[in-house]
């Protein structure tokens, strides 16, 4: 890329000239004057792709040029102020940067440039890579492919669906010396002319950095440093690099040299690890869950990524049990969730992903049987009341016969009705009794004896107790002092 640096100040023009070459490319033709003089015939043989100028040099003359010129302008002031800004515009900048120049801004407006690539004699010429290329890798052929003054690398997406942007962004971005891309279906393979891999790396993390602005996606390099070989060699050792995304994510430049050292992992729950899952299910116990899942994240150890997969499928049979007995399939959400989580074991690049979704849904599920039970509890209080109030004539009623007729377990009715109600099952029904009893003494005549029978009290001298207790007095004086004379 060409670029022309009109500026009084030296040391401002080398700083930008150093800065360029370093963390664009070094192959960066910069051409610099310190005034406009002749400005027409360098613009001319020059012809720049970008021009930073100094305001403070552009008379009447120089801005009826710049009008007439198709090259972006940046322009330069020391002077934060309306006049200069109004001069700016006149020429059609496409940015004002105030000095000192913002080095950041600057290699991101350069980036975002197209670029012209041309290839000069001396440099590796454009392969066509629709034969050349492509039949060498498909076919795997035998013959070395020199890497003499250049570098292999493999770029990967986040997401796949971007492939096709990275590859046209990729031909324009000044960054790599004579690049040759080769877009695949889900990778884009990449040749640069290099003479330094450390230079070449910093370049790399160059281009991480501005993908992610420029697409808001990130990336993986895997850059080939092993011995020559053929294309299709470097390309496997390349692919094989990139797979520790499922271990480390996105964002890194890779060497083919540096791979992960694997170990396998039994991939089939053992008794004692079904055991804790459907413990934990049943328990609420999130953060042993946590606990469990966590240890394949924090790695080392490094384990095969399928045996991972088929751990997970493994430790998801549990979650399917606990499904079926709470019916919890039967919910359209919460199967279709299941049915997701399923296919991102099976198919989603990073470990620590899959892990946090799996972690979610288990959440979703243990706050669906909390609210079930607490629905259970009420509605297992509630029947017991309606078999109290229709049956609290039968002096036989006790927990153990109504929790039978509900099908549960006596302990656990005592348990959610004292919960619920916030006395115990017995005192309730002795209270309904007394209270039946009560109406009857003011609404009968019956004796005691009789009431106390028909409310479902065996021993009457034990229902005048009881009665007692309640209203703080006996049935005889409560009649007495209550019943209206008739």
């Amino acid at each position: 890329m060409r670029i022309f640096i009109i500026e009084r100040d030296t040391e401002e023009i080398d700083g930008v000239m150093w800065y360029l070459k370093t963390y664009i490319a070094a192959d960066l033709d910069i051409k610099t004057a310190t005034s406009c003089g002749d400005l027409h015939t360098q613009l001319e043989q020059f012809q720049p792709q970008l021009l930073l100028i100094e305001m403070e040099l552009i008379t009447l003359e120089v801005e009826k040029l710049l009008k007439q010129q198709s090259v972006p302008i940046i322009a330069l002031t020391a002077e934060p102020i309306f006049q200069q800004a109004m001069k700016a515009i006149r020429i059609q900048a496409i940015d004002l940067f105030v000095k000192p120049v913002p080095l950041e801004q600057l290699k991101s407006i350069i980036l975002a440039l197209p670029s012209e690539r041309v290839a000069l004699p001396h440099q590796f010429p454009l392969i066509p890579v629709e034969t050349t290329l492509y039949s060498d890798l498909y076919l795997n052929r035998q013959e070395l492919f020199s890497l003499h003054t250049r570098a292999f690398f493999l770029i990967e997406c986040a997401q796949f669906k971007h492939n096709l942007t990275l590859y046209e962004w990729l031909i324009h971005v000044p960054i790599f010396i004579n690049l040759t891309v080769l877009p695949l279906q889900n990778r884009i393979i990449c040749l640069a002319d290099c003479d330094d891999l450390a230079q070449l790396s910093k370049q790399l993390r160059l281009l991480l950095q501005e993908w992610a602005q420029f697409n808001d996606d990130e990336l993986n390099i895997a850059l080939y440093d092993g011995d020559e070989t053929t294309l299709f060699v470097m390309y496997q050792a390349c692919k094989k690099v990139l797979t520790q995304r499922f271990y480390k994510g996105y964002s890194h430049l890779f060497k083919s040299s540096q791979s992960l050292q694997l170990t396998r992992l039994d991939p089939i729950l053992t008794p004692e690890q079904q055991q804790l899952w459907i413990t934990s299910l049943e328990n609420g116990d999130l953060k042993t869950i946590k606990a469990f899942l966590y240890q394949l994240t924090n790695a080392p150890p490094f384990y095969h990524y399928e045996d991972v997969r088929i751990h997970l499928t493994s430790v998801l049979a549990q979650i399917r049990r606990f499904m079926l007995k709470y019916h919890l399939q039967q919910q359209a959400k919460t199967e279709e969730q299941y049915r997701a989580l399923f296919h991102q074991i099976l198919e989603h690049p990073i470990l620590y992903a899959i892990v946090q979704e799996f972690i979610l849904f288990t959440q979703t599920l243990i706050d669906c049987v909390k609210k079930m039970q607490q629905v259970m509890v009420a509605d297992y209080t509630e029947l017991a009341i309606s078999s109290i109030e229709a049956h609290y004539k039968n002096p036989k009623l006790t927990l153990q016969s109504v929790a039978r007729n509900l099908n549960i377990n006596a302990n656990y009715l005592s348990t959610v009705f004292s919960k619920k109600r916030g006395i115990p099952f017995k005192k309730y029904l002795q209270q309904y009794r007394v209270q039946q009893a009560a109406t009857l003494l003011l609404e009968t005549d019956y004796s005691v004896a009789m009431i106390a029978e028909t409310v479902g009290f065996v021993d009457s001298n034990y229902f005048i107790k009881v009665f007692r207790d309640y209203f703080h007095i006996t049935p005889y004086r409560y009649r007495a002092q209550t019943k209206k004379p008739s």
